[in-house]
């Protein structure tokens, strides 16, 4: 069963044809999250169309005359010319996107990040076992946690003020590059840190936790964006706790060292996460614009 994400908006606005919304409506019948969603959207349209006004006879009259008044005197016919140069300024674009991306991403994911990563340095640096196993495990959690965070809002309207009229790659590019920035910059922090009380060089640590990283980030953002942040996570933390259970012992064979060669800092690996990564960003517009809902019994 496939869940009718992209056509709840218009499900709430009455835009589907006859056939589709029956469709979503027998859907909603038996799903709870996407009625809540379906809900949420509700709001928002009762929420608009209770502010807008009709456009007083007026104005039409205005406009008409505005178009047939000639340009004033000394001024040149035609139309305006614009000064700027198309596509410049691409650093202060990039860095408007990732301002307005910051606050689309919620406070319970960074809240989450923060606890979760601060409790793992915490355990690394004092507990009795060395620190790179440790981070190994925690850091690339704590990233696919919050790179599933980012790809769903908990409200339609915080997506619809917030977003940009960017393309759908930009947007996810964006997300993935400030969650994942964020939670490398306070990861290199805390192994610094560590390798400041003696739990290790500043190259091991680092490197016990960077693979698995993006690794585990990368298959965490292709489940999120193909279907639901719930997938993404979830994959991830399968990933996760296959690892914690080789680590610990019960589990080996060919499973067990697959595993082992994922779960390090290599170049096939960061080879691996990034072709994932840019495979998805491929197929985001068309999974975005065409996913066909089919809904089973």
């Amino acid at each position: 069963m496939r869940h009718p994400t992209d056509q709840l908006a218009e499900y709430a606005a009455g835009t589907l044809t006859p056939d589709g919304a029956a469709a979503v409506a027998a859907h909603l019948s038996r799903c709870a999250a996407c009625r809540q969603e379906a809900a949420a959207w509700q709001r928002t349209v009762d929420g608009v169309r209770s502010r807008l006004a009709p456009a007083p006879a007026s104005i039409l009259a205005a406009v008409r005359r505005r178009l047939a008044t000639p340009y004033a005197a000394g001024r040149a016919a035609g139309p305006p010319v614009y000064q700027a140069v198309p596509g410049s300024r691409p650093l202060a674009r990039a860095a408007g996107l990732l301002a307005h991306q910051r606050r689309l991403v919620g406070w319970r994911v960074w809240g989450v990040s923060v606890v979760v990563l601060v409790a793992g340095m915490g355990l690394a640096a004092w507990a009795s076992v060395p620190a790179p196993p440790v981070l190994a495990v925690v850091v690339p959690m704590v990233a696919a946690l919050a790179v599933a965070g980012t790809c769903g809002g908990d409200e339609p309207p915080q997506e619809l003020i917030q977003a940009t009229p960017t393309s759908v790659r930009t947007v996810l590019l964006a997300r993935l590059t400030l969650v994942l920035g964020a939670v490398f910059v306070a990861s290199v922090v805390g192994s610094l840190v560590l390798s400041l009380v003696g739990a290790g060089g500043p190259g091991r640590l680092l490197a016990a936790w960077l693979g698995p990283m993006v690794l585990l980030s990368a298959v965490s953002f292709a489940f999120s964006v193909v279907w639901r942040p719930a997938v993404g996570l979830s994959a991830a933390l399968a990933l996760w706790v296959l690892r914690v259970l080789i680590a610990s012992g019960h589990v080996g064979g060919a499973v067990g060292g697959m595993v082992e060669a994922m779960w390090r800092t290599s170049w096939p690996v960061l080879a691996a996460a990034g072709a994932l990564v840019v495979g998805v960003l491929a197929l985001a517009p068309r999974v975005a614009s065409s996913r066909i809902v089919r809904f089973g019994s």
